[in-house]
């Protein structure tokens, strides 16, 4: 792929190390994904439990890499994660160079399954390229996000769909206009919608046909809703 004409703005098909590879170093100004949580790999191959989550360790490695490249020195992440994948990125995002800056706590506003203890919260582990870095949102925004998340009452095109409120947030607070922003973990296209409504550009990676088809046809359907047209 050429870059950046087959890049912005579009949805591409395909593992995310390789095709992070053909994005030019410092090009990033934001990196809003959602990794797969807790779904290490057996050594037969099957998926395992979160137990196994040292047997993805040089996935994240090289991916943690790949993030630092990428980003501008004034560039900022936000990683979606849980109580038990924290843990193994924590270090690896160091490892990497990378400054975490802190961990927000997003607060579904309800509760979930769980047996001690219901899920009410996920993490967002936040974070620069550059400590040097100022903050584009004001002094007094709290670490403590509570946003409802997608129920069982609404319809998800994703198992682990964000509500594009939460993404929203992230690239608000993170970005100006037409800044360019990458997902690498796009799923559905959360990501991608959240900022073209918000006048970023976007880099969408996704390595499962089904969700960039559906990715794809939530994009057109809000050009379509921007330009006055139907779907």
């Amino acid at each position: 792929m050429k870059y950046p004409d087959d890049f912005i703005d579009q949805v591409i098909l395909g593992d995310c190390l390789e095709v992070m590879k053909g994005i030019p170093d410092e090009s990033i100004d934001l990196v809003v994904t959602d990794p797969p949580y807790s779904v290490g790999t057996t050594s037969t191959g099957n998926k395992g439990s979160w137990t196994d989550n040292n047997l993805i360790r040089p996935f994240f490695e090289i991916f943690f890499n790949e993030v630092k490249r990428v980003l501008k020195s004034s560039g900022e992440f936000y990683i979606n994660t849980d109580w038990r994948t924290y843990p193994l990125l924590f270090p690896l995002i160091i490892s990497a160079s990378l400054v975490i800056k802190n961990c927000i706590f997003w607060d579904y506003g309800w509760f979930k399954a769980g047996s001690h203890y219901r899920f009410s919260h996920e993490f967002i582990i936040y974070g620069l390229k550059n400590n040097e870095t100022k903050r584009k949102f004001s002094a007094s925004e709290r670490d403590v996000w509570r946003i409802p998340p997608i129920n069982f009452t609404q319809e998800k095109k994703h198992p682990a769909e964000k509500p594009e409120e939460l993404i929203e947030k992230m690239i608000i607070n993170s970005t100006n206009e037409n800044d360019l922003v990458l997902d690498p973990f796009l799923g559905s296209g959360t990501t991608a919608v959240a900022a073209k409504k918000l006048g970023r550009h976007y880099i969408g990676i996704e390595i499962e046909p089904k969700y960039v088809e559906i990715a794809k046809k939530r994009l057109n359907f809000e050009m379509l809703n921007f330009a006055g047209g139907e779907p």
